[in-house]
């Protein structure tokens, strides 16, 4: 929660606190045996910090609080003790779960909180419950003993109610820091977040580390480390995975700089020798090339000069270095491009976003090209192995067979749901990238801009090739900052996002997701959530196939959400909804230890069921609802009798090299998935 005191706000998410602690009773794993001032009950006494409840010193700590009713319990806000904070004894790894009076614990959220006096919380769908268990794992500075001063309780006055179809909410991770960046490590299948160089705040080229966090799913813990060795505070960069798993990350706050996670266990966070990118910025776009090199353009807020200067440039492994592409000039992705000002503090100011290049959706292509979907309303042809530097138009995003037209489409979502067919959707956005809360800082003349709920499939074809959007069915909410994964099953998952896209503040967010059937061209309502995740929030599919939602924030205290929750498609959900199905009701991938496959290679798939589908997702970074290296290839099964063959396509600008998660499903429910490398 930040610096934020939730243990003194009423309210915490839009739930109210509980007042009336009437009847309330603890039970604890042990009390200081020579202090009874320090017995459990002081946490839940509503004294603050005037009592403590300190625990005998050993290795196992929880406190269990009846509430003495049942009530839709949404978070539980936790204050350490400022008498024992010089000698720890603060909640570090913990588990939280809930249970009604005569039900099962069901756990709802776990992680690692922060160290120090502030206040930290679990926040999590709403549950009907009583009893509520707070189990530690470890405290901060390695102390053998809990001291806590008070525990509140938040509630809502009604769980919302389920939705046909729509899935479900299932548990929270809570991390010591904002996670504004996430990636999985595909060789490990760890969840990897980064913030800035502090947990909760960022400054523009004044810290050259960042902090970050590890979920390790195997053992269920969280960790934290600040990394210094990269010289890079890695807040704000380009992001994408190359084909050895390696994530190369550019620029945000230290501009100029780039440094390479290498996804061996034994490797981690490595500086280059040469680590220095040739145009130093933030808010780039950038992606993986089906040749082994990584290129990016645009970006402003970060580098310094004018946007003018953010043109294309390109990295070669081979010898380490980034080369600048000036025939693929920053202009061609810049939006409100008719317009005629200049950057603030010239004599003719215009309104910020119009002379921003940031955030561009790419996507490598066939024949070493790239195709720049937006958010501009002007699309574009990159073309860097053939006539290297040579742009084209790519067309613009607009279905001329009914008349419409889209906007500029800031930090809307874009995915490449259908790789085979070149099939790339794109959703929401709004022509500005403030809304401007503050309406005291809004130039003269300038204007306000809602997101939109526009949705177009775009189909590459050949390169240079200029593109015929289609206009699809419309979303039913307005977005920006909204976030896109695409699932095995080929459905694409709009998650959060805002009507008026502002970022730090959480004001008109939207609590519920939507989700888009190619098949039949619709959207319906997924399940709501009651974290809003706006600005600087995340969604990655994960190998179980669910999806983890994250993020937000990093500014404000009250706008900081240092969690995620994990979303549970109906694929992965008993008929009623409201129970997981087991992993014995899912199909299974044999493990025959082939992992390594070339570009035309046919899969060779062994399952412990017959199966009717298939597919592969490429593993990739997301920030500021950006993921250009995702995609997903449907694949065609040959066979039966639970052994198959699928052929992977062969084009690398199709599959693109990389570590893929690859699916079986059966009348619709997926495995989980194996880790594959596609590579030349």
């Amino acid at each position: 929660m930040g610096n934020k005191s939730v243990s003194t706000a009423a309210t915490l998410w839009g739930a109210t606190r509980i007042e009336d602690r009437t009847g309330w009773k603890a039970t604890c794993s042990s009390s200081s045996s020579n202090d009874p001032a320090t017995s459990c009950d002081k946490a839940i006494d509503a004294l603050g910090n005037a009592t403590d409840w300190k625990s005998a010193n050993g290795t196992v700590h929880w406190i269990v609080i009846d509430l003495a009713q049942e009530v839709n319990i949404h978070s539980l806000a936790v204050t350490p003790s400022k008498s024992w904070e010089a000698a720890g004894g603060s909640v570090r790894q913990h588990q939280v779960e809930v249970r009604t009076q005569t039900g099962d614990w069901q756990p709802v959220a776990f992680g690692a909180w922060r160290n120090g006096s502030i206040v930290t919380a679990a926040t999590f769908e709403p549950r009907l419950a009583q009893f509520v268990r707070l189990s530690v794992r470890d405290t901060h500075k390695d102390a053998n003993f809990v001291a806590i001063s008070d525990i509140n309780v938040y509630t809502l006055s009604a769980v919302p109610a389920a939705v046909a179809g729509g899935g479900r909410w299932n548990y929270t991770l809570n991390f010591p820091l904002v996670p504004v960046t996430a990636f999985l490590n595909p060789i490990t299948r760890q969840l990897v977040t980064l913030a800035s160089y502090a947990p909760d705040r960022f400054e523009n080229d004044k810290h050259h580390n960042t902090v970050l966090a590890t979920w390790d799913p195997a053992s269920g813990n969280i960790t934290d480390e600040l990394i210094g060795q990269t010289k890079h505070d890695i807040f704000c960069p380009g992001t994408s995975m190359d084909e050895s798993g390696q994530l190369i990350v550019t620029g945000g706050s230290t501009a100029a700089v780039f440094s390479i996670y290498n996804p061996s266990p034994s490797r981690g966070w490595e500086m280059p020798k040469h680590n220095r990118v040739a145009v130093p910025r933030g808010y780039q776009g950038q992606t993986y090339l089906s040749d082994g090199r990584t290129f990016m353009i645009g970006g402003t807020w970060s580098g310094g000069g004018a946007d003018e200067n953010k043109n294309g440039e390109i990295y070669d492994p081979k010898t380490g270095t980034w080369t600048k592409l000036p025939g693929i000039a920053a202009d061609y992705i810049k939006m409100n491009a008719s317009q005629t000002c200049s950057p603030p503090g010239s004599s003719k100011p215009c309104f910020m976003d119009e002379w921003r290049q940031h955030h561009a959706w790419l996507f490598a292509w066939k024949d070493g090209s790239v195709f720049h979907a937006g958010p501009s309303v002007r699309m574009n042809w990159f073309f860097l192995t053939a006539a290297p530097g040579k742009v084209e138009l790519g067309g613009y995003r607009k279905d001329t067979s009914k008349d419409f037209a889209d906007g500029d489409a800031v930090c809307g979502a874009a995915v490449m749901y259908d790789a085979v067919n070149g099939r790339i959707l794109t959703a929401g956005g709004a022509p500005n990238y403030h809304y401007w809360h503050d309406s005291s800082k809004m130039p003269a003349g300038a204007h306000r801009l809602e997101a939109t709920t526009n949705v177009f499939n775009i189909t590459l074809g050949a390169p240079g090739r200029v593109v015929e959007p289609t206009q699809l069915a419309s979303m039913k909410r307005q977005r920006i900052f909204a976030n896109a994964a695409v699932l095995p099953n080929g459905e694409v998952f709009i998650v959060g996002g805002q009507r008026q896209g502002e970022p730090f503040y959480d004001e008109t967010w939207q609590p519920v997701p939507e989700i888009y059937t190619p098949q039949t061209n619709s959207w319906r309502d997924a399940a709501p959530h009651s974290t809003p995740r706006v600005y600087h929030s995340w969604a990655m599919l994960l190998p179980d196939a669910s999806v983890l939602v994250g993020g937000g924030g990093l500014q404000r205290p009250e706008t900081d959400h240092y969690d995620a929750q994990v979303y549970q498609p109906s694929y992965l959900l008993t008929p009623d909804g409201k129970d997981t199905i087991p992993d014995t009701q899912r199909p299974a991938i044999k493990d025959d230890g082939v992992t390594e496959y070339k570009v035309g290679d046919a899969v060779s798939i062994a399952t412990d069921v017959d199966v009717d589908d298939a597919s592969l997702i490429r593993y990739s970074a997301a920030t500021h609802a950006l993921n250009n290296d995702l995609r997903r290839i449907q694949l065609t099964l040959r066979g039966s009798g639970k052994n198959y063959t699928a052929a992977i396509p062969s084009d690398p600008g199709v599959a693109l090299p990389g570590y893929w998660m690859l699916f079986v499903l059966r009348k619709g429910v997926p495995s989980h998935a194996k880790t594959i490398r596609i590579h030349t």
